[in-house]
């Protein structure tokens, strides 16, 4: 490929794209691993849930990334600030699910409880950067950004309080869940590539 004919937006969104696909190919090979020891593995609903939650935010920040194809100057500050979304995305990602032989491997529910601290504080620090990267470089209104809110204070209150309450972890769940499928269909302008 000669490298004249690579635009700036091509030439940085490489670099963001392999950091995603590293994410999106921890979820996998992990889920992949949990199935192929299915008979041992006690899954856990919530913990499910997070995990498509997580490979659902690594596709919406690889459509989303393509907003800025209009870029024609990157200086390095602004691209480790736009990688640091997706590096945030491939440590939750490497967070939620078990590498190692331990029994909390197989008993997902255990396992989601010893590590939800961490990953929802992760997930605060990923809502941030979301936040200016959405008012920075994609120049949208602070009233936009005002959705994130109650979501990264749950988080961080889930997080710092240590609330271990099951419910409480079955009720955030099932509402990120919800929201992202909702958010699909209602923002649709967002989720096409033209």
């Amino acid at each position: 490929m000669n490298p004249s004919n690579v635009n700036p937006f091509e030439y940085v969104s490489i670099l963001i794209s392999i950091i995603l696909g590293l994410g999106i190919t921890q979820i996998l090979s992990a889920i992949t691993d949990l199935l192929y020891h299915y008979k041992k593995v006690k899954f856990y609903w919530p913990h499910l849930l997070w995990i498509g939650f997580i490979l659902f935010l690594h596709v919406q920040d690889w459509f989303v990334t393509y907003q800025l194809r209009e870029k024609h100057s990157w200086y390095l500050p602004e691209l480790f600030f736009i990688l640091f979304y997706p590096i945030l995305l491939f440590a939750i990602a490497k967070m939620l699910l078990p590498t190692n032989e331990s029994e909390e491997r197989y008993n997902m529910k255990l396992f989601y409880m010893s590590q939800y601290r961490i990953i929802f504080f992760i997930v605060s620090l990923a809502i941030i950067v979301s936040i200016l990267f959405n008012l920075i470089l994609l120049k949208n209104s602070f009233q936009d950004q005002l959705l994130f809110i109650p979501f990264l204070v749950t988080m961080l209150v889930v997080s710092f309080m240590k609330i271990e309450n099951e419910w409480v972890h079955k009720i955030i769940a099932f509402i990120i869940s919800v929201v992202s499928l909702i958010s699909i269909f209602v923002d649709q302008d967002n989720w096409a590539v033209k």
